[in-house]
């Protein structure tokens, strides 16, 4: 049973950050053109039991390209207008704007007529709300959401806490699967609103009154005890914006590491990237940024940077990380430096610096050996051809003159 006081947030005992209430849970998520800050929503989606709501909207910038293999959606010029299709079933979808589709969110909100709203969504990175808050803020909205959303639950983390000994991995359709037993598609924000909000009820099911034959079924309406569950664990909406404030701080600081990683961002080797964008994380997220490098490398050159990078990186998940990351930072403030990269998975058809140098060197001196080769070849071959024409007669030639003689 979830206890009414307290709630366990990394082991740690706190109280709960929302009052006491009859909330109305709500599953909610969406679809962006990207996984960045300046993306736009392309669909967003609402799941209660007794009402839903979705709405696709047109967004300015098209959809890269792995959010076009992840929702099935891409945008289409034809002439001078835009549209958007379902890459699966080749249909063009009926889109509104972006202020026009949240608008019309707020407004189903509102119908609900509840006295407080908890938005719940399965996020492990926890950027959904971050990103809507932002997009409210965009559109002069926030105090009109505010007054109806009161909080966000992420079923992630409930899942995590409720499933730690039983299930390994927390993705909805592993938990769709084991808990509810069926095979649900998750590309698109109205199958994941949905599953967020069931996978939810089904593990507050067994809490509601222990069993009591009279306790309203929760297919109709939120249970007393997933609406206690939701509130323990949830979020405010001002911890929220602290949270996007702390994002946009971020990405400043990953964007100052571009003279650093910008090539190898911009590599079109996938594994590459990803493996600048891990390094650049780690700076970011320290809280270092592209100055602090420059002067731990003024004041002492190799040994104050590598000390700076050992003492503030501390949330690597591998040490080959570090290794990987001193070594990129030396390259980059020493050109003289010779760099020792490990090989990473996935690289088996990418060379390092010094494989490059080291085949560059064994290719001249194979250019060499091979040039000595035909050299002494051609010369054989010259004096082969040049006895072969010689004047010198056979056996048979001879014996021909003579007997001519």
């Amino acid at each position: 049973m979830v206890s009414s006081t307290t709630v366990k947030e990394n082991g740690v005992e706190t109280q709960p950050k929302l009052p006491p209430g009859k909330y109305r849970i709500v599953g909610f998520d969406v679809d962006l053109t990207g996984r960045r800050l300046i993306d736009e929503i392309c669909y967003i989606a609402a799941y209660t039991p007794n009402i839903q709501f979705s709405q696709y909207v047109m967004p300015f910038r098209d959809l890269n390209t792995g959010s076009k293999h992840r929702h099935f959606l891409r945008v289409a010029t034809v002439g001078r207008y835009r549209m958007l299709k379902c890459t699966k079933t080749g249909e063009v979808l009926k889109t509104k704007s972006e202020i026009s589709a949240v608008s019309d969110f707020l407004q189903w909100l509102e119908d609900l007529k509840a006295e407080g709203v908890i938005l719940v969504t399965h996020d492990a990175s926890k950027t959904v709300p971050p990103f809507l808050l932002g997009v409210l803020r965009k559109y002069n909205l926030f105090e009109r959401f505010t007054a109806v959303v009161k909080g966000f639950a992420n079923s992630f983390m409930f899942a995590k806490e409720k499933c730690e000994r039983t299930v390994q991995s927390y993705s909805l359709p592993i938990l769709s699967k084991v808990l509810l037993g069926k095979d649900e598609e998750v590309h698109s924000a109205v199958g994941r609103a949905r599953l967020a909000y069931q996978i939810v009820q089904h593990l507050c099911a067994g809490e509601d009154d222990k069993g009591s034959g009279d306790a309203t079924s929760t297919t109709e309406i939120d249970s007393p005890a997933m609406s206690e569950a939701l509130r323990q664990i949830a979020t405010t909406i001002a911890d929220e914006e602290k949270e996007l404030a702390e994002l946009k701080e971020l990405v400043v600081r990953q964007n100052s590491f571009r003279p650093i990683f910008g090539e190898k961002i911009a590599s079109h080797i996938k594994t590459e990237r990803n493996w600048a964008n891990n390094l650049r994380r780690l700076l970011a997220e320290a809280n270092l940024t592209y100055e602090n490098l420059v002067e731990a490398w003024n004041r002492d050159k190799k040994e104050s940077l590598l000390a700076l990078v050992r003492e503030r990186v501390t949330n690597a998940r591998k040490p080959e990380d570090i290794d990987d990351l001193t070594e990129i930072l030396l390259c980059h403030f020493d050109p003289e430096h010779f760099p020792k990269f490990r090989q990473r998975p996935g690289r088996r058809n990418e060379k390092t610096h010094s494989e490059m140098t080291a085949e560059a060197g064994d290719g001249e001196k194979d250019d060499k050996s091979k040039s000595a080769g035909e050299k002494a070849s051609k010369e054989s071959a010259g004096t082969t051809e040049s006895a072969a024409s010689s004047p010198v007669k056979s056996a048979g030639e001879k014996t021909d003159e003579d007997a001519s003689r």
